[in-house]
């Protein structure tokens, strides 16, 4: 899976272990502060359909969410 640079940065692979922006890895679709506080959010799908799902801990928080350090603890 690849970063959502339309929503903030550059795009990149999601690689469990790095930091990366709140905001590369949400869409917009939703409450941003839940699912920031909620430790995983939707990436997308597979080739097979099935959700792509990464769970994070927040690395450094920031007043603006998009701009919120995560780091990725697992993609499953």
């Amino acid at each position: 899976m690849k970063t959502l640079s339309f929503v903030c940065a550059t795009e990149e692979e999601i690689e469990v272990g790095k930091e990366y922006l709140f905001g590369q890895l949400w869409d917009g679709n939703g409450d941003g502060e839940e699912l920031l506080s909620s430790g995983s959010i939707y990436l997308g799908d597979d080739e097979n359909d099935m959700p792509v799902i990464a769970d994070f801990e927040i690395a450094e928080n920031n007043d603006d969410i998009l701009k919120a350090t995560i780091r990725i603890l697992d993609i499953r």
